[in-house]
């Protein structure tokens, strides 16, 4: 069974009572851990829920990382969730059959895609579909909302990390681990957009400081690039396309489907 952790800043209890409503009810689901960075706790009945509020706001990754060490031994595989998404119901039945059939040689599973869903759609979860698995040889940005694996291939995240690039570096050292990660894809999936980021200068400071430990630590294998590369690159991340030409970088936010 998997052990399920999502942190969360409270945003949209509705979204997060219909996640943790279809975890609850899923029979693949041993545990589900709440991260609380709010700080202001939350009341619930679910069975299989706990609750752990922070004193202060952890932020993304070091809340994933205290996940993983609240987890119970029971559980040998875990999911990290965002707060604002939903999922077709037999998706954690299909990740979890996965991996339970995987061998040493198998890293992350993450989604590849999410829609952008307006709140009054939320009312229903996305139809079933035949979910597949397919190899990643490099991580595309939606990767990080939502990914499994056994709790022995989660390398803990540099604490100088905050909330970007954690699920690069778990992607990269994988990898670095001779792993294959894979994307969990065929299925529809609904998230709301950006309920705890924003364009501020704070979230821009956490960005570059992201990337620069990231690097450091050698945890984003694509941007050890060539000479090449590094004069002309045109990558993705996080919805947004970016162009780099002679160090100079333009951003180009992915036009949202209706």
């Amino acid at each position: 069974m998997l052990s399920i952790i999502i942190p969360t800043m409270q945003k949209d209890l509705d979204v997060l009572n219909k996640l943790l409503t279809q975890l609850d009810e899923d029979d693949s689901v041993g545990e589900i851990l709440v991260l609380d960075n709010s700080c202001k706790g939350f009341s619930h009945n679910y069975k299989k829920v706990t609750v752990h509020v922070q004193k202060e706001n952890l932020f993304v990754n070091p809340a994933w990382n205290l996940g993983i060490k609240l987890s119970s031994d029971k559980y040998r595989f875990f999911g990290i969730l965002n707060d604002d998404i939903i999922f077709p119901k037999n998706m954690f039945k299909a990740v979890l059959s996965f991996l339970e059939k995987s061998d040493d040689s198998v890293g992350l599973a993450g989604i590849d895609c999410a829609t952008n869903t307006p709140k009054a759609q939320f009312d229903t979860y996305p139809e079933q579909t035949d979910i597949q698995f397919v190899k990643a040889d490099k991580m595309r940005g939606f990767f990080g909302s939502a990914y499994f694996g056994r709790k022995d291939h989660y390398f803990e995240i540099p604490e100088e990390m905050k909330v970007f690039y954690g699920d690069h570096f778990l992607f990269t050292r994988n990898v670095q681990a001779n792993r294959q990660n894979y994307y969990i894809t065929n299925l529809k999936v609904k998230h709301l957009e950006s309920l705890t980021s924003h364009s501020s200068k704070f979230i821009a400071n956490l960005f570059k400081k992201d990337r620069k430990y990231c690097i450091k630590h050698n945890g984003v294998e694509y941007l050890h690039r060539t000479f090449l590369q590094r004069i002309f690159s045109f990558t993705y991340y996080h919805e947004h396309y970016v162009l780099c030409l002679l160090g100079l970088k333009l951003k180009f936010k992915c036009k949202k489907k209706e």
